[in-house]
């Protein structure tokens, strides 16, 4: 038995601390090779509709990394959209999320069944309608940038990597690797 009970425990936590650290840096990994790279890349070559349907799918997936259920936790689809805008992607989404509404129109429709609503207007910069910005209506459509939409989740999968490093989130078990997927 050793002299300084406490040693035990102090040796345990120290290597707790570090399995956490090294589970945080995965997630990062994994968000920032899955998400961040991934979609800068179908942008990269010019695939803009599908970069939506991914984002889409990454903001909802952002959510899942901000609650306390397992990852495949059923009926969170909307929630995790919408916790995701509204922690990570700032103001401006959460004002036209609003009642789910572009969950709806762009999360739902677009992974669905790959046709848009008719309520948003899909483009990149190079088809931008002059003078109307990200966000703004045109003719009751939401006018939806590419790139732009693709800077604010980056930013947001950045908002996401502080809290993970603060522990202001749980670690979630994330089933395979980037290095396990063929990705890296």
């Amino acid at each position: 038995m050793s002299k300084y009970p406490c040693h035990g425990r102090f040796i345990l936590s120290i290597y707790l601390c570090r399995m956490d650290k090294e589970k945080a840096e995965e997630e990062k990994l994994f968000i920032r090779k899955i998400f961040i790279d991934e979609i800068g890349r179908l942008q990269k070559e010019g695939f803009y509709f599908f970069s939506f349907i991914m984002m889409g799918q990454a903001i909802e997936a952002l959510g899942c990394f901000l609650d306390d259920k397992p990852l495949k936790a059923k009926a969170q689809s909307s929630k995790r959209f919408s916790k995701s805008l509204n922690i990570l992607m700032g103001n401006d989404y959460r004002a036209v999320n609003n009642d789910h509404w572009l969950y709806d129109k762009l999360r739902n429709q677009l992974t669905h069944s790959f046709v848009p609503s008719k309520s948003l207007l899909l483009c990149s910069r190079k088809n931008q309608p002059e003078g109307v910005e990200h966000l703004e209506q045109l003719n009751d459509r939401l006018v939806l940038v590419a790139e732009d939409m693709y800077e604010d989740l980056v930013k947001g999968c950045e908002k996401l990597f502080g809290m993970i490093d603060r522990g202001k989130v749980p670690l979630k078990r994330i089933a395979a690797s980037p290095e396990e997927l063929g990705i890296i």
